[in-house]
């Protein structure tokens, strides 16, 4: 069988060198290399001499060659640089992982734009668990009536996590909001600081934790009257998010252009 070439965007942090390390480590994959933002310290750099990845290829700065080479990019990097990556890899033919989160909708409509030339595969999470919690939400939100229940999401991130809430408890309020029929824009709740008012029927609300090293938590929770029923994910490391996407490169590889999510893997 023929080895699936995979270049990962952002291979220096946290999510890239454990996905540079599990492409070494599959046989079923060839790691290309890894490339890191311009003004990064270790540019130019051997990978094993600034990171625990055991590939003596060097850090690049400039994409375009690495991702003309690959088969598959990998990218968990921030909607910017993201959109750059997929402009070179539409180029090239290049299929793109996506696991970037914080994207506006503009950019998530141009991700989708490029997919038309490409196969793109893009989830604010990889983890198989955290999928199948989606289609979950969706069906409680769909059984247990908004006028009996009311919907809260909590999450619970590392100290090192910039957007807020995460792209995971967002994605849950969409799924909450597609079973009960609403609009999410409508009825999400970000911050009930501002306005001091009762909470409104219909209305999911997010809550936000950040520190320490947690890898990730989600808890969607119908609350009524007299019962509450809790839906409730927790990530005890990377490895979940980092198999997820490794098994998005190999489903891609036989893919010849379309927008993909992990329920089109979890379910094919």
């Amino acid at each position: 069988m023929k080895k699936i070439k995979v270049v990962v965007a952002g291979c220096l942090g946290r999510m890239g060198q454990e996905i540079s390390k599990q492409v070494l480590n599959n046989k079923d994959l060839e790691f290309v290399g890894g490339f890191e933002h311009k003004n990064h310290i270790y540019i130019n750099k051997a990978l094993n001499k600034v990171s625990n990845i055991s590939s003596s290829k060097i850090v690049k700065s400039n994409p375009a060659q690495l991702i003309k080479d690959a088969h598959i990019l990998i990218d968990f990097t921030t909607p910017e640089s993201t959109l750059e990556n997929l402009k070179i890899a539409s180029k090239n033919k290049t299929a793109v992982v996506i696991g970037t989160t914080g994207m506006t909708d503009l950019q998530k409509k141009k991700v989708r734009s490029y997919s038309k030339k490409i196969p793109i595969l893009m989830s604010s999470n990889m983890s198989l668990g955290v999928n199948l919690l989606f289609n979950l939400v969706q069906q409680t939100a769909s059984a247990l009536k908004g006028i009996d229940y009311d919907i809260e999401i909590a999450e619970t991130h590392h100290k090192h996590k910039k957007d807020a809430p995460s792209g995971t408890a967002l994605s849950l309020g969409e799924y909450a909001a597609q079973g009960r029929k609403i609009n999410l824009k409508k009825s999400k709740v970000l911050d009930r600081t501002r306005k001091l008012t009762s909470r409104k029927k219909g209305d999911i609300g997010f809550s936000v934790t950040r520190g320490g090293e947690i890898a990730g938590e989600h808890t969607v929770s119908f609350i009524g009257e007299n019962d509450r029923v809790d839906l409730v994910h927790k990530a005890n490391n990377r490895s979940i998010f980092v198999n997820g996407a490794i098994n998005a490169a190999i489903f891609l590889s036989k893919k010849k252009s379309g927008f993909y999510n992990m329920n089109d893997l979890l379910f094919s």
